[in-house]
Formats: structure tokens, sequence, C-alpha cells
């Protein structure tokens, strides 16, 4: 495909289809696995995987920090058609993304047990934090190596081979989580090795693109430069943030509850949690599908196609969102009851509540399309600005202030006014856009 002369629907369609089924799979994964440990192994063992997730956001969020962060240059460096910074920061993001691997691996390992008792590990569910964690540590260097490599072969023409990783390597996962857990009874153990499995099986497909002949990705040694790292970290800092600040930003969330509602509040959010994976796949698929085509084109310096580009995703995420809240409007009792099995209480209350929550997806859908588009555009400021508002800021600033003044039930309306500031913020970025300001590309 050429992403500088092909008719721009169908370029966005190619992307998009790979990539929405792949963000979509991961999605249904993260929820099967939980629902695995939760039931397979018992609540002990949840409370330890939940107490674990913000390390997880860590290894993750480093993975995006290089590979968005690198790709997005990768992208920029092809539409200039400048082959040489194209082996510089390839080279560079992934050596650099191996060393700190490596590290992760080692030092944690070795200082597992402080880790634990840093993250409120207790008695009752130690030895299922030891059990999952010492695998887990020991290999963390294949999460944050993996996303890197799926990034840098989608930025390469190349979204068929990244969804080919992530559908085998979600779907292997639990598959393994199925033989491991309840066939062959291996705990919280086997559930992190089907996790390790499963990541590193995603990522040998992605670097399987690296011999065939579409691939324009070469490892050099010659070719490592430190000095490109700074526009790396800068341009992925804003995706490694939004990981990072998920489990800050849930943790408040949670406390809140239970300061303000009975044990029902925090059912009806954890509902409310894994509908969001579900929706943020979506909306994030919609952005992901349009960077590697805005990126290439600012390279070239065609902005005509940029604004074109933009428009496609933009009517396409508007579409997805209008589909989304309608199903989940139109069908919130069903989605109730199929995570949990909910008292009265929860379904009286938790109807309301997740309608109302996810009002939210309106604005949202403006503010996850552009901190992409503005990553696209080797924007890092503005990215980053858009992410930590939405995704730090002003979450923490309205879940601690609207139920002082507005009563319990405000809290089910902080993602809507969160997100509803940050759209200020973020329409203001695009009109500053000079590719929106130009009528002759």
């Amino acid at each position: 495909m050429d992403l500088g002369k092909d008719k721009e629907s169908t370029l966005y369609r190619k992307y998009l289809l790979p990539t929405l089924c792949a963000m979509v799979f991961n999605a249904v994964y993260i929820l099967t696995d939980t629902l695995m440990i939760g039931r397979g192994i018992g609540e002990e063992a949840l409370v330890a995987l939940n107490l674990l997730l913000p390390v997880f956001s860590l290894y993750f969020g480093a993975g995006y920090l290089f590979g968005v962060g690198g790709s997005v240059l990768l992208s920029v460096a092809k539409g200039n058609q400048d082959e040489e910074e194209q082996k510089h920061i390839f080279t560079t993001t992934v050596f650099v993304a191996v060393v700190v691997g490596i590290i992760a691996s080692v030092i944690p390992f070795l200082a597992q047990e402080s880790i634990y008792s840093l993250l409120g590990v207790g008695e009752s569910n130690i030895e299922y934090a030891r059990a999952y964690g010492s695998i887990f540590f020991a290999c963390g260097g294949i999460l944050i190596l993996q996303p890197v490599i799926i990034s840098f072969v989608r930025n390469d023409e190349s979204p068929k081979c990244a969804m080919a990783g992530t559908v085998a390597g979600c779907s292997l996962n639990v598959i393994l989580d199925y033989i491991f857990i309840y066939q062959c009874h291996f705990g919280m153990a086997g559930a992190i090795a089907a996790t390790i499995i499963g990541n590193a099986v995603n990522m040998c497909i992605g670097f399987s693109h690296l011999f065939t002949k579409k691939n324009h990705l070469h490892f050099e040694w010659k070719s490592i430069n430190i000095s490109c790292m700074g526009k790396v970290l800068k341009n992925g800092a804003s995706s490694c943030f939004n990981e990072v600040a998920w489990g800050i930003v849930m943790f408040v969330f949670n406390q809140q509850i239970i300061r303000y509602f009975e044990d029902y509040g925090l059912v009806i959010y954890s509902i409310i949690s894994n509908i969001l994976i579900i929706t943020n796949s979506f909306l994030n698929a919609a952005g992901n599908a349009m960077q590697p085509l805005v990126s290439y084109n600012l390279g070239a310096g065609n902005f005509k196609r940029i604004k074109r580009f933009t428009g496609i995703g933009f009517l396409t995420i508007t579409g997805i969102t209008i589909l989304m809240y309608g199903f989940i409007f139109g069908k919130t009792n069903l989605l109730v009851h199929l995570f949990v099995d909910p008292s009265p209480e929860v379904v009286k209350e938790g109807i309301g509540a997740v309608r109302i929550y996810f009002l939210s997806l309106f604005l949202a859908m403006v503010n996850v399309y552009g901190s992409i588009f503005f990553q696209a555009m080797v924007k890092p400021k503005y990215a980053m600005t858009v992410s930590l508002l939405r995704g730090f800021l002003l979450s923490i600033l309205f879940v601690l202030v609207l139920p002082v003044f507005f009563g319990a039930n405000s809290i089910w309306w902080v993602m809507v006014l969160v997100e509803g500031c940050t759209m200020v913020v973020t329409l203001v970025f695009f009109r500053s856009m000079k590719c929106f300001q130009r009528t002759n590309g």
C-alpha cells in the first residue's frame, strides 16, 4: 500500500479493522483472565492480582513509552523518505527497551518482598502474590518489549501482522489460563505463566515481520544513536502516563466510593470498570488506525491528506460512540448481570449510574482521538496536557470535591465533567494546529 497516494478511506479501513480486532481481543482477554482467577482460584487470589495491577501498569506503560514514541517518529521518517533516520529510531528504541526490560526483570525480582510490602499485600494473600509475582518479575521484560515490537510492526504498514500477534497471544493466554488453572491446578503461577507465554507469542509473531519482504525495519548496531531517545520519550510520554495514571485514579475512586457508599457502590464501579475496558478499546482503535497515516503524511508534508484522514477517523469514532452508548443504554440491565450476581440494590442503583457515567463517551471520544492525533503530529506537549487533565488532575479533583457539595451520587457524573472540561482544551489545541489553517496543502 502507498500511504502517500492510495485513497484515504481505503487506507484507513485497512488499518482500522485489524487494529479494532486486536484491541477488542486484548480487552476480552483481560476480562476473561480476571474472571478465571476469581472463580478458579478464589477471592484472595483476585485481591492479590488487584494489588499487583499498579506494577502491571508500570511495565506496559514503559512499553508504550518506547513503542508509541518510536513508531510515530518512524512513520514521520518514512514520509520524509529518510532511511537512515528510520534505522536510528528503530535500532535505538529497541536496544534501549531491551536494556530497560532486563533491568526491570532483575532488580524487582531480587526486591520483590519489599514491593509486596509497599503494595499493601497482607498475610491472607501473600502466598498468592509470591506465586504470581516471582514469575511476573523474572519475565517482566517481555511485557515491556511486546508493545514496542507490535507498535513498530503496525507502523511499518503491517497492521494485519500486528493484529495476528495480538489475537494469537490473547487467545493462547485464555486457553492456557483454563488449562493451567482448572485442569492442572497450578494456581496463580499458572495464571501468570499463561500471561507471559501469550505475550511472548504475540511478540514473536510481530518479530517475524522482520524476515518478510514487506519489512522496512532494520536493526544495525552502528545505527544506535542515544541522542534520538529524547524525542522518542517525549512523544511516548502521554501513552505511558495514560497507562500508569489509570491505576492511581482507580485507587482514588475506590476510596471515595468506600467513603460515600456501602459495598454495593464498589460492585457498581467494578461493573463500570469492566465495561470501560471494552469502550476504551474501541475508541483507541479508531485513533490508532489514523496515527500511522497522519504521521507518514506529516513527514511527506501533505497537509490535505492529513485533514482527510483526520476527518474520516473522527466520523468513524463518532459512529462507534453512538453505537456503543446505544447498546449500553438499551442493555444496561444485561450488562449489570453479566459481570456479577447483583443484589437488588446494585440493580436499582447501578442501572442509572452506568447510564450517567457513560454519557462521558461523547466527550471522551474527542479527547482520546485528539491525544493520539497530537502524538501523530509530534506535538507531545499537547498530547501530554490532554492526558494529564483527563487521566489524572481533573479526575482526582472532581472525585474528591463533587461529593462534598452535591452528594454521593455526583461521583457517577465525575467523568462527564472531566471529559467536558478536557474537551475544551483539546478543541483549542486542534484549532491552533497549522494543518487545519492551510487551504492549499
